[in-house]
């Protein structure tokens, strides 16, 4: 046992398809501060998403991650994302509001 707090790994790359990039910008301010907020978390902890099954890639896993509405008095938000724990990397693919 040491006296030294353990190390947390250092947050993933996160970046963004044009498209995402293209919804991202269209959120309201509510909407757009909570994507955000999540986007942070899933640089530091990527599996917090539902796993998406199905993926040609072995090297990749897909993943759903959700807001919470009541968060943003706006609708629920998915953020659609790659996992490439290889590349050290989130690709955000697709950002979906709605009911």
């Amino acid at each position: 046992m040491t006296d030294q707090p353990e190390q947390q790994p250092a947050p993933l790359h996160v970046f963004l398809s044009d498209t995402a990039e293209h919804t991202l910008a269209a959120l309201r301010p509510g909407e757009l501060d909570v994507v955000e907020k999540l986007v942070e978390r899933l640089a530091v902890s990527p599996r917090l998403g539902i796993p998406v099954p199905g993926g040609t890639d072995p090297e990749v896993d897909d993943y759903t991650a959700r807001t919470d509405p009541a968060s943003d008095s706006g609708d629920r938000i998915s953020v659609v994302y790659r996992l490439h724990e290889g590349m050290s990397a989130i690709f955000v693919t697709w950002i979906i509001a709605g009911p």
